[in-house]
């Protein structure tokens, strides 16, 4: 079975590297660790906290499109019903350019089978203790893709629903991680769905045809084959795991694309011919769609509280966090070593099926006062983000889950660490901070997170802005 404590590459690659700048690097000597809470002023040291008042709503901003030099382009496509979310179902569209600019490949030879190949991620969202499959289709794109354009959990394309490139096919969800030989070489299987190869050759056509005279193949022929899609067959037949693939892969056999089989003497043994997603020349995006509308979050989407109870996020497009501290200008004079956002996992609504997010992450909103070159109502880069050009302060924002003690009650808190932010609106004389809170962009839609709002009835579970400083003299 799956290992549902899998971590993506790209925040694998990022601990790595923050831990190494950590060992060497040093943070401003205004800040103190945030596990440091003073238990006493006899350091000149004092902390205090403000309240926060939060709701949630359904963000769905997320680029689905990224192409970044190192990072895997990863793409969820299934359909999972979440008890708290509802329904989320993807669909994946991307384009293909073959291995060989090569016009007359096919001229002389039959056609033996077509392949469709979508590598595995390694990571599947949802109850990974039970066994579900899920049945799959893929179709050809009628409308165009730009490889320089952005493209959104909400873009959709027109496919040719006449005429299927497979059959609705049934996958076990639970052995896409196995391998299968070929010449002694192991590769992982993830998703192979066998194509009609004759619907598939009238589609190419068009793109082998073009290479005859063209003096720029790989253009030339995304604009005569326009591209792939993969999409559950239904999307209204909900599981309870919602796999996610990869693009990118390291060969043939484990990049996503097309395998077409073809000989022309009986004796031949020729290798398949590629077509495949290539970083250089191909464009995609994530299709993700929820339904949401009988489940508990849509209560939370239409509050009109003013301060709510319960609040939720997931990856984009779906839950975010809108969060405002105000009265800051009633914190006492002196250096801010630690300001740190707090949000409490509600245990009734943690399950060991879907996982919290493996980080959470803030940006600002704009209110006209701070900061002063922004517009209103726009968001930016916090303070402590900064230099964007750099993961150290990453360190500092911290946004992981830890194990705390409240009144003898053990909770599951994510906290962010925005001292710079809270000294600059400090400056500028604000008196609220006003956040948005989401999670990463490694696998879009997924996870499960939620936790107290500024009016739970309990307080241990109640978001807090923790604040530690030092007097002036």
């Amino acid at each position: 079975m799956l290992d549902h404590r899998f971590f993506s590459l790209r925040v694998t690659l990022i601990a790595i590297i923050i831990a190494a700048l950590a060992q060497s690097g040093c943070r401003e000597n205004t800040l103190i660790n945030s596990k440091v809470v003073p238990n006493n002023n006899t350091i000149g040291v004092y902390d205090t906290s403000l309240d926060c008042i939060t709701h949630t709503y359904y963000d769905d901003t997320v680029i689905t499109s990224l192409n970044i030099g190192g990072i895997p382009i990863y793409q969820g496509v299934g359909a999972i019903i979440d008890p708290f979310f509802g329904g989320m179902t993807g669909s994946t569209f991307f384009q293909v350019v073959p291995n060989s600019f090569n016009s007359a490949l096919y001229d002389g030879a039959t056609i033996d089978s077509v392949i469709f190949v979508l590598p595995y991620s390694g990571y599947s969202y949802g109850d990974t203790a039970t066994h579900v499959t899920q049945s799959y289709q893929v179709m050809y794109m009628q409308d165009a893709i730009a490889y320089d354009q952005n493209y959104y959990s909400f873009t959709t394309k027109a496919v040719n629903e006449g005429t299927p490139l497979s059959d609705p096919t049934t996958v076990d969800l639970a052995r896409l991680n196995d391998t299968f030989s070929i010449k002694g070489v192991y590769y992982t299987k993830g998703l192979r769905i066998k194509l009609n190869k004759d619907a598939f050759m009238a589609d190419l056509k068009p793109g082998q045809d073009v290479l005859t005279t063209s003096s720029s193949p790989a253009t030339d022929f995304i604009a005569k084959f326009p591209g792939l899609c993969l999409r559950v067959s239904n999307p209204l037949q909900y599981n309870t795991l919602f796999p996610y693939f990869r693009l990118d892969g390291d060969n043939m056999y484990e990049e996503a694309g097309v395998l077409v089989y073809y000989h022309r003497a009986v004796t031949d043994t020729f290798p398949p011919e590629n077509y495949s997603f290539n970083t250089t020349y191909c464009a995609h995006f994530n299709n993700i769609s929820r339904n949401y509308s009988s489940y508990p979050v849509n209560a939370l989407y239409h509050s009109t509280l003013p301060n709510d109870s319960v609040i939720a996020l997931e990856n984009q497009p779906g839950a975010a966090i809108d969060v405002m501290v105000p009265g800051i200008k009633s914190l006492p004079a002196g250096i801010i070593n630690k300001a740190e956002l707090q949000f409490t996992l509600l245990p009734s609504h943690t399950s060991s099926a879907f996982d919290g997010p493996e980080k959470i992450y803030p940006l600002g909103i704009a209110n006209g006062i701070y900061p002063v070159s922004v517009t209103a109502g726009v968001a930016y880069n916090v303070s402590d983000r900064y230099p964007l050009t750099s993961l150290t302060p990453l360190v500092v924002m911290d946004g992981y889950v830890h194990t705390m003690t409240r009144n003898g009650q053990t909770v599951q808190v994510y906290t962010i660490d925005l001292p710079r932010e809270l000294m600059g609106s400090i400056a500028a004389k604000n008196d609220t901070m006003h956040l948005h809170i989401n999670g990463t962009q490694d696998f879009y839609g997924a996870f499960h997170m939620v936790a107290g709002g500024g009016s739970h009835p309990e307080a241990i579970y109640r978001p807090k802005l923790f604040v530690v400083y030092s007097k002036l003299n």
